[in-house]
């Protein structure tokens, strides 16, 4: 009787575990190679086993099974397709990635998550991530998490899965969602760890971890002697600060003062108007840069010039990656600050707006250019 109770024990568990056949990387530009496919599908394998109640297995018979379907170049994906490669592996989920170069340092990934039983796409997102192994390593479980784990949550106003989707909810109380719809926006880059990596936040200070009001968190990077300070969002992604695809037809935003140079005086908060005025001008959808930011919750916003130099190079040293500020981002689970230029809430004219890099450098760029963007909170 003993050894029959574990055998239906042990049975129930594995009804349980849900499978995901990881399929092979879809690289249209030629430019990723093996080694850094095969270090993506295995680390991804890894990091979603290791959540529970989901079994990763990425077996060569799969590639022969799907070697031939269409999608596994172009990334679509046919209902019988579906259907059939559920069959054919046993998987309750597909997973379907596809990589893009960014530079010599980085690459960009997108993954979906295909539901086997109803043939719709359940949960899609990404991350951008270094190249070497190490950061590989790290950027499958962001990824993973983002995707199935019990990490994160809903941040950009979007709302949490459904009972159906493959993302297993978290014990911890979640924020009621909003009664809006998710925007496009939405439904990327959503990186709101509810107890982030099991830390608990402590007493504020330079680098801590900041719990708001409303089930968000950032890492303090500024704090005067008021308890006043601001704190940068755990993620990050590569936008336009107007999405316009000729100069003629972006927009001076009236509410902003241009200047000639960009002026870095550092006003704590000041973002957050600047912020307000290219969305309510231009609208979310024509300012992608500010309006990624403001829709990860009230309060949140695309930083000033002077703030963003606030974060960089003050707070984070110029270090990019390896600064004290990106190690505490990545303690939290989050992503550390990327090596490269920052879209700040300035503008110079209706065709530019500022930068600031990690390096310390800052200039104007075309408005239509995709750089990064970090979201600030002022507290």
């Amino acid at each position: 009787m003993f050894f029959s109770i574990l055998f239906i024990i042990s049975t129930l568990v594995s009804a349980q575990v849900k499978r995901v056949a990881i399929l092979e990387t879809i690289d249209k530009e030629g430019n990723i190679g093996y080694a850094q496919k095969l270090m993506l599908r295995s680390n991804l394998s890894k990091a979603i086993t290791n959540t529970p109640g989901y079994e990763a297995y990425d077996r060569t018979d799969i590639d022969a099974i799907v070697g031939e379907q269409s999608f596994q170049r172009t990334g679509m994906v046919s209902e019988d397709q579906i259907r059939k490669l559920g069959e054919m592996t046993g998987a309750a989920y597909i997973l379907v990635a596809e990589a893009v170069k960014v530079d010599d340092q980085n690459m960009f990934i997108t993954a979906k998550i295909l539901n086997v039983e109803s043939a719709r796409t359940e949960m899609t997102d990404n991350v951008l991530m270094g190249i070497t192994a190490s950061d590989v390593q790290h950027g499958c479980e962001m990824l993973a998490n983002k995707l199935f784990g019990t990490n994160y949550g809903s941040q950009l106003g979007g709302s949490m899965p459904q009972s159906n989707a493959p993302v297993k909810q978290p014990e911890q109380q979640v924020v009621s969602k909003p009664k809006s719809e998710p925007s496009a926006i939405q439904q990327t880059n959503k990186i709101n760890p509810i107890t982030p990596n099991g830390n608990v936040p402590v007493q504020d200070q330079v680098g801590s971890l900041k719990n708001f009001d409303d089930g968000t968190y950032g890492i303090i990077f500024f704090l005067n002697q008021n308890g006043q300070g601001l704190a940068v969002s755990l993620d990050e992604t590569i936008i336009q600060w107007e999405n316009q695809t000729k100069n003629a037809n972006c927009h001076d935003v009236s509410m902003l003062f241009n200047e000639e140079d960009c002026n870095l005086a550092f006003t704590c908060g000041i973002g957050k108007g600047y912020c307000e005025s290219i969305v309510g001008e231009l609208g979310v959808g024509a300012a992608p840069a500010a309006g990624w930011c403001v829709q990860h919750g009230n309060g949140w916003y695309l930083p000033s010039a002077g703030e963003l130099w606030k974060l960089l190079i003050v707070a984070n040293k110029k270090m990019g990656r390896q600064g004290p500020i990106s190690q505490a981002l990545s303690k939290a689970g989050g992503m550390v600050l990327n090596d490269g230029k920052y879209w700040t809430s300035n503008e110079k004219n209706k065709k530019e707006a500022y930068w600031v890099s990690t390096f310390g450098d800052n200039d104007e760029e075309d408005k239509t250019k995709a750089i990064n963007v970090r979201a600030i909170r002022a507290f």
